[in-house]
């Protein structure tokens, strides 16, 4: 059998060469097909997605998908034209939600997170997250706070909706969990290739080694 008939073909170099070039590619349309949705979500997430509530009050809140919402004390609010401001800590409230149509509670946990805040340029509006809720059906609710001892002031202006921190982590990490997969994908697809080359390379220059030896004999 000939020398050329025992060495490894060349085209194994080229399948080497492909294998890193198809792992770039496919991690780049991950990472690509994981963005266009990007812009659109986080401009849903808005400070206007956010429904205030004058409180001593209540107010009737759509919760359009089950999830984590939040609930915010703007100790600087503008609502209807009215100005409000307070101290960066909020007032003991007691708050409840109720389902609209059939009257069920949900339960309002106490989560006061000091980082956990929101403002317009201006800082019209800044709020502190101060209680979470979780919604099991979507749908119309009915949010109500009061001071537990009556009184009736000071009145001041609470926000539910979204978790704005939350949400913007939940969106930014998946283009970055793709990059981070891609990067791996490609790191070891050129693993695999470079191990191609040199098995190949190995074995050629056996193949040619002992047909030279052969022939010196």
């Amino acid at each position: 059998m000939s020398e050329s008939n025992l060495k490894p073909t060349r085209w194994y170099y080229l399948v080497a060469l492909l294998i890193p070039f198809c792992a770039c590619f496919g991690a780049g349309m991950f990472v690509v097909l994981s963005i266009p949705n990007l812009p659109g979500a986080l401009e849903g997430m808005g400070i206007n997605d956010l429904t205030q509530v004058r409180v001593p009050g209540s107010a009737e809140i759509l919760f359009p998908k089950a999830g984590g919402y939040a609930v915010y004390y703007e100790y600087r609010s503008l609502l209807n034209g009215e100005k409000f401001a307070g101290g960066p800590y909020p007032p003991e409230i007691d708050c409840r939600l109720s389902s609209r149509s059939t009257g069920e509670e949900v339960e309002i946990s106490s989560n006061f997170v000091e980082g956990n805040t929101y403002s317009t340029r201006n800082e019209e509006r800044v709020g502190v997250l101060i209680k979470s809720i979780t919604i099991q059906k979507p749908g119309s609710y009915v949010f109500s706070c009061h001071y537990p001892d009556g009184e009736t002031s000071p009145t001041i202006v609470l926000a539910v909706g979204p978790n704005i921190v939350w949400e913007f982590f939940n969106v930014a990490v998946k283009p970055i969990s793709a990059l981070m997969v891609g990067s791996l994908a490609f790191i070891s697809a050129s693993a695999i290739s470079l191990l191609i080359v040199v098995v190949v390379a190995y074995k050629r220059h056996q193949v040619k080694k002992r047909f030279q030896t052969d022939k010196m004999n």
